[in-house]
């Protein structure tokens, strides 16, 4: 038999129950599936819908304002990288000194742009860019103009605020996230236990026909490595073997002779179920009734090893007559006559001895 595995993503856990619901629904008369899992089945299959369809939702418009995002963070990062490039080119030139690139938070002896890779540094590196030209022209310094620091500050702002927004979206896609990652264990688990009530339900059945009805209410089965696929051969059944128990056979090669048929009792195996047979009845006794008829009583069950045919004896004179002699079997329907095996011959002859 094939065994069972579990889903592994949620729109296979949705499709799982839902066919499972489905065909219990079609199936209503047939009690498959309990009542109370059907109850625990349709609500817990609608909380986790709508916290998959809320987490499909977040998850696109953190996609969608994604695209925005990246083309304002490229803008903000361009406009920080050449203010403080005109800014080393200043100190260079002998416009500024030196010591005023640490109002930018800056190192005066180095002139390279700093590592703005993420957008939490350019909000750092724009910051401090915007704080330090403020205290620079404080101090009576002439303001930079290409770019202008108020150019800056625009792209700067516009970029925080995508910022903030595509911040908000990815706390709303990890909380949604979060929620359906806390529904698996229970959709996991009461998908075993309606695998079970509908296994359990239809257990008398054959193989074959039992997993033909069981993938109709949504349970997958996977064949293993070598093992063979079940058909509806499967489901045929098998022929009864009847073997005669070695004891009887070894009495018969040895002697020659059956055993004594009133005292033996033939044990006969049957589809792996061992059956004692009764004791064959007596042979009775022989009556004699008048001086020309003998009436022979005998009582045959059916389901002896043998069935008994007409038979015809050749006439005896009893009591020195010429009568023919009548030989009756009551109680004794002839049949057709059918082969014999030597076994059956040599129990036979011993009812006639």
């Amino acid at each position: 038999m094939p065994y069972r595995r579990l889903p592994n993503t949620d729109q296979a856990r949705v499709r799982v129950l839902r066919t499972a619901l489905e065909e219990s629904d079609r199936q209503h008369l047939r009690f498959v599936i309990s009542y109370k899992t059907q109850h625990d089945l349709k609500m817990l299959l609608q909380k986790f819908e709508q916290a998959m369809g809320l987490y499909k939702q977040t998850y696109e418009n953190q996609v969608n304002s994604n695209k925005d995002f990246q083309l304002v963070f490229r803008n903000a990062r361009l406009y920080v990288s050449h203010f403080i490039q005109v800014l080393n080119l200043s100190v260079q030139r002998g416009e500024i000194k030196p010591e005023q690139k640490k109002l930018y938070h800056l190192d005066p002896n180095d002139y390279s742009v700093p590592d703005m890779v993420t957008a939490d540094l350019v909000l750092d590196w724009g910051n401090n860019i915007i704080e330090g030209e403020k205290l620079r022209t404080k101090a009576g310094g002439i303001p930079f103009y290409n770019p202008a620091i108020a150019k800056v500050k625009v792209h700067y702002d516009i970029f925080k605020e995508y910022r903030d927004n595509q911040t908000f979206l990815q706390q709303n896609t990890t909380r949604y996230a979060e929620k359906v990652n806390e529904l698996r264990q229970p959709i996991d688990d009461l998908i075993v236990d309606v695998w079970n009530q509908i296994e359990g339900f239809f257990n008398e059945l054959p193989p074959f026909q039992r997993m033909e009805i069981c993938k109709q209410y949504g349970i997958i089965y996977y064949y293993r490595k070598g093992e063979a696929e079940l058909t509806p051969a499967d489901d045929l059944p098998k022929p009864k073997e009847v073997i005669v128990s070695e004891e009887l056979d070894n009495q018969i090669n040895e002697t020659g002779d059956a055993p004594n048929p009133q005292v033996m009792a033939e044990s006969i195996i049957i589809d792996e179920e061992i059956v004692t047979e009764p004791e064959m009845p007596a042979m009775p006794d022989v009556e004699e009734m008048g001086s020309t008829t003998i009436a022979m009583k005998e009582i045959v069950p059916e389901d002896t090893l043998f069935e008994v045919d007409s038979i015809e004896m050749e006439p005896e004179t009893i009591g020195g007559t010429d009568e023919t002699p009548e030989l009756k079997m009551d109680s004794v329907i002839p049949k057709k006559r059918q082969k014999r095996t030597a076994k059956q011959d040599t129990l036979l002859s011993l009812f006639f001895q």
